[in-house]
């Protein structure tokens, strides 16, 4: 059975390969759409939350998303790739 957060992970990764997103980005992308702050972000890998917040930038310039919620939204409109 999958887990929702399995749901989340394979939709992240289809969207990353998708857009070109970096390993980096992909780990930033998995926490945003888990609902992580900036902060928190940085905090769970070791990075700047200045570094987060590039990080971020890129990924809305690669996926064309116009905000946080934007993003989510493209998250929810990818098909799910993995079956249970």
């Amino acid at each position: 059975m999958m887990r929702a957060t399995d749901t989340v992970d394979a939709r992240c990764c289809v969207l990353a390969g998708a857009c070109g997103l970096t390993p980096r980005e992909f780990d930033v992308l998995r926490l945003l759409a888990r609902g992580r702050s900036r902060a928190r972000i940085g905090s769970e890998l070791g990075i700047a939350e200045d570094t987060v917040k590039t990080h971020v930038k890129h990924i809305y310039r690669k996926t064309g998303a116009a905000s946080k919620q934007h993003l989510l939204d493209r998250l929810e409109a990818v098909p799910q790739t993995l079956s249970a």
